[in-house]
């Protein structure tokens, strides 16, 4: 009864219920452990060697990793930093517009806060890069938790806990690098750990959005390109959160997926059609919920994607009932859709 119980739950109550008593934590550990977040840092690395010595390997079946913006080296250099990333002039220019903006001069941090904050991170950044902790200890985990099946990597910006400092930091990071790099490490850690034998057939990716350009500029993102498409080779399911580039620069790009999830993206119709037109072969299910689509003319509004939409967009005939369905995207829970195609490519609608 009680393992039905905590299936019900929501994660913060299984949290509060596992500190009851021992039998009831042990219990809990599936629920407790069944997904898992480890930051790109020092102390995630640590954290994540300590648990996988522990029984709770035996229960984590989803990994994310949660992976920042690298800083540039040079920021290491204090006469680069202030002759070529944030010059006193620059500082007091963002400052002055800060303050003009309605706060106070205490809403900011000085010069030298910003040079130390980002020093010490750029520092611990190079350490981990530069003598490969990342892949050694991601290897090593994927390898040791046996019931493993999904491997995320949520993108997220350099500095997130203090947002007083992400006014100042302007042009000391490269999206791209930094995608290509993380995105690198995940893939031969993946590749390494199957060669022992594990099942990873999930990946998912989140805030994964290049930074705009404008029409007429082109970024280089071949080397992006070709580490997405590493990364995604051999993968079953592909769930995408608050990010819509891996639609639009792989949409001709025959992944022999079998379930693709979008959760919260607004992405272009040629693009996405592009991509199911080319995946429809290998696509058995297809998962969405607060999915914009935008059109190639400016005059015609954003829309809902919707079941209907998605069967005209695949050219399969349109069920006349529909289903509302649960995402299971965390930490939330939302109503959205799910269809099921069968080898006729007839779409059939199911909860989730």
């Amino acid at each position: 009864i009680i393992i039905i119980i905590i299936d019900l739950l929501p994660l913060w109550d299984v949290k509060d219920l596992s500190r009851t008593s021992k039998s009831v934590r042990e219990a809990c550990m599936p629920s407790l452990f069944r997904c898992v977040e480890i930051p790109f840092s020092t102390d995630g690395f640590n954290k994540l060697e300590s648990l996988i010595n522990t029984d709770a390997r035996y229960y984590i079946v989803s990994f994310t990793y949660v992976v920042p913006e690298l800083l540039k080296p040079k920021i290491l250099d204090f006469s680069c930093f202030k002759y070529d990333l944030l010059t006193p002039d620059s500082y007091m220019e963002t400052a002055k517009e800060i303050y003009d903006g309605g706060n106070r001069a205490n809403d900011y941090p000085s010069y030298i806060v910003i040079y130390e904050t980002l020093h010490d991170i750029c520092e611990e950044q190079r350490n981990i890069v530069d003598n490969g902790v990342d892949l050694s200890v991601l290897s090593s985990t994927f390898g040791a938790l046996p019931r493993l099946t999904e491997v995320g990597l949520s993108f997220c910006e350099v500095i997130e806990d203090d947002s007083s400092l992400s006014p100042f930091t302007a042009g000391m990071t490269t999206a791209e690098d930094s995608y290509g790099y993380h995105l690198r490490v995940v893939s031969d850690a993946i590749q390494s750990s199957r060669n022992r034998g594990a099942a990873i057939n999930t990946v998912s990716l989140s805030g994964f959005n290049l930074p705009y350009y404008h029409e007429w500029e082109v970024p280089e993102l071949s080397t992006l390109l070709e580490s997405l498409g590493k990364l995604l080779q051999s993968v079953r399911v592909i769930r995408l959160s608050d990010s819509s580039f891996p639609l639009e620069v792989l949409s001709r790009c025959a992944l022999d997926i079998h379930q693709l999830d979008m959760c919260y993206i607004v992405v272009k119709r040629n693009a996405l059609e592009d991509f199911l037109e080319t995946n429809k072969i290998s696509l058995r299910s297809i998962g969405f919920h607060d999915v914009t689509i935008t059109e190639s003319s400016r005059l015609v509004s954003p829309s809902r994607l919707s079941s209907d939409m998605l069967c005209k967009m695949m050219k399969i005939p349109q069920s006349s009932s529909c289903q509302a369905a649960l995402c299971g995207c965390l930490p939330f829970r939302k109503e959205g859709w799910r269809i099921l195609l069968n080898s006729d490519d007839h779409p059939q609608r199911s909860e989730t």
